[in-house]
């Protein structure tokens, strides 16, 4: 008896160092995250500050800076890249809105091929690291399966019926992801393109296509705001 709970509460205090273990690799991943996001809203507010009148002199080298800042933060994951965009095109106008839009065309296409390549044994290896073990499984199982059965895969072991639904919609899905209102918690723009790419569901000519229509809400907003105003 007496070593019955001997035995219980040591499993208890290993499950207690488990728990605290996650948590705090679970904060320092949140830190870097949040550093990073600091960091872009930094650089927004330099860029800003330095494309005035009296800098004109500069204003081309400021924004080809920004511009390639811009590319790499959106084919980075969990990194707002949208707003430095967002930024530009409301400094420059219509070259602006035309020059983002070109240069989120790119970068998510970048992240898609990159997920492509990206070995998926490397993210589960992470997810290990953190402590999601049945995250982990379900990642190698899914990386084992097929191309051709990888979607069915996926609805089977969707944790809700509308979730199974939307699956069913991958490309659906995957616009609304992009357009989704603080996206950077589930990966960002980058993120999401590079998962995309991972999984191995889309065709690169549909996908890109869908991209071209699905950022395109961002561009349109600032052309009808500088109409308006």
């Amino acid at each position: 008896m007496a070593a019955t709970e001997k035995e219980r509460s040591g499993s208890e205090s290993g499950r207690g160092a488990t728990w605290g273990v996650t948590l705090l690799k679970f904060s320092l991943v949140a830190a870097v995250i949040v550093l990073l996001n600091i960091g872009v809203s930094w650089a927004i507010e330099r860029i800003e500050m330095q494309v005035w009148p009296s800098h004109l002199e500069i204003v081309d080298r400021v924004v080809l800076a920004g511009v390639v800042l811009y590319m790499i933060l959106m084919v980075l994951p969990f990194v707002p890249g949208v707003e430095l965009g967002l930024a530009f095109m409301m400094l420059l106008g219509p070259q602006g809105v035309v020059l983002i839009y070109i240069c989120t065309l790119i970068a998510l296409a970048v992240s898609f091929g990159l997920g492509r390549f990206f070995p998926a044994h490397l993210l589960a290896s992470f997810l290990r690291w953190l402590h999601l073990t049945r995250a982990e499984a379900l990642l190698r199982s899914f990386d084992a399966t097929t191309p051709e059965r990888r979607l069915e895969f996926l609805v089977e072991h969707a944790p809700t019926r509308a979730v199974s639904t939307l699956l069913k919609r991958r490309y659906l899905l995957l616009a609304l992801l992009l357009n989704l209102p603080g996206n950077t918690v589930i990966g960002g723009g980058g993120g999401i393109a590079m998962m995309a790419g991972m999984c191995r569901l889309y065709s690169f000519p549909k996908y890109l296509l869908l991209i071209a229509v699905a950022i395109l809400p961002g561009p349109l907003l600032v052309v009808f705001s500088n109409l308006v105003y």
